[in-house]
């Protein structure tokens, strides 16, 4: 009996400590505002790099052939009087999972702490929001005629598509893109971060969800209500 009470407290001693914790994230958004921060969720100590470079060798020209057939093969599945050039496809590949030189960042700070609040997939580990102010960066302008290839570009910059796809609205996306995607992006004295210990990351989630930021409402589709219900039935938090 003495060690289910004692399971009891620590239990709600964890969940006094994460909802304090989250407290802080609030206060934290406040001094970042979204119209001047932009915002990632991932895994903290995550290196800043994009997909396409995350492997052991990456080669420029695969990555081209990599893209082109996708451009190729994707024809019968997309709306091409939506895609006007290059940063349009880049834009759709990323959202669909094709590794690009692209980044996933959004103006939510909601959204990016949804993200990182996730399970990692390489063990427990803790999350973290990271926040840049995106205009001492700079950005593309894709819908400019004037603007050069995303495949031409010599620094790094955040970026707007046109919404080519719902969840990026739903997820107030945007991009920075990396013409050497196989280094990763240090932003030294750039970047604030917000941690959520791995312990933590639940209360955050349910927190995130009192307020209706969910997979549902983020992926804008049947996957992202699937995974809402699927979550929401394994916390026990369904009702008639």
């Amino acid at each position: 009996m003495f060690k289910i009470r004692t399971s009891s407290l620590d239990r709600l001693r964890q969940r006094r400590a994460a909802r304090a914790k989250f407290g802080e994230f609030i206060e934290w958004i406040q001094a970042h505002p979204s119209e001047r921060w932009v915002f990632r969720g991932q895994s903290q100590h995550w290196a800043l790099r994009s997909s396409i470079g995350r492997g052991k060798s990456y080669n420029p020209e695969q990555e081209q052939l990599l893209f082109r057939e996708f451009k190729r093969a994707a024809h019968p599945f997309v709306d091409r009087s939506k895609l006007g050039n290059n940063w349009d496809w880049l834009a759709v590949a990323q959202h669909h999972g094709l590794p690009t030189r692209l980044i996933d960042w959004t103006t939510n700070p909601l959204v990016a702490c949804f993200f990182a609040s996730q399970p990692s997939s390489r063990g427990n580990r803790d999350g973290e929001i990271v926040a840049v102010e995106a205009r001492q960066i700079g950005y593309y302008f894709p819908d400019a005629p004037t603007e050069i290839d995303p495949f031409e570009i010599t620094e790094p910059r955040f970026l707007r598509t046109p919404a080519v796809a719902a969840r990026i609205i739903s997820q107030r996306g945007l991009f920075s893109i990396h013409p050497s995607p196989g280094k990763a992006w240090y932003l030294t004295n750039k970047t604030e971060r917000f941690p959520i210990p791995a312990g933590m990351k639940t209360e955050f989630v349910k927190a995130l969800f009192a307020m209706g930021v969910d997979a549902s409402d983020l992926m804008a589709d049947l996957d992202g209500l699937a995974t809402t219900l699927k979550w929401r039935f394994e916390n026990r938090m369904l009702v008639e």
